[in-house]
């Protein structure tokens, strides 16, 4: 599988780091692109929803007005 990533200029430190850091490893770039991803991505949170009440009911008419109105 290849995945391309488009680098804006203003970010072109990004991609000199990646290349320094390859040279000083003796690591190929995409290496350590994958190295990065798999430590970064676990750490994101895998469901939105963490703290998910459970589905939604809304009431009806009776349950609103119950106990509202005695004559």
């Amino acid at each position: 599988m290849q995945l391309n990533i488009y680098v804006p200029k203003e970010k072109g430190y990004v991609l000199k780091n990646l290349e320094n850091i390859a040279k000083l490893t003796n690591k190929q770039k995409n290496e350590l692109v994958l190295e990065a991803l798999e430590k970064y991505l676990p750490e994101l949170p895998l469901e939105l929803g963490k703290f998910k009440m459970g589905e939604a009911r809304l009431p009806d008419r009776g349950e609103i007005y119950e106990g509202r109105l005695k004559i």
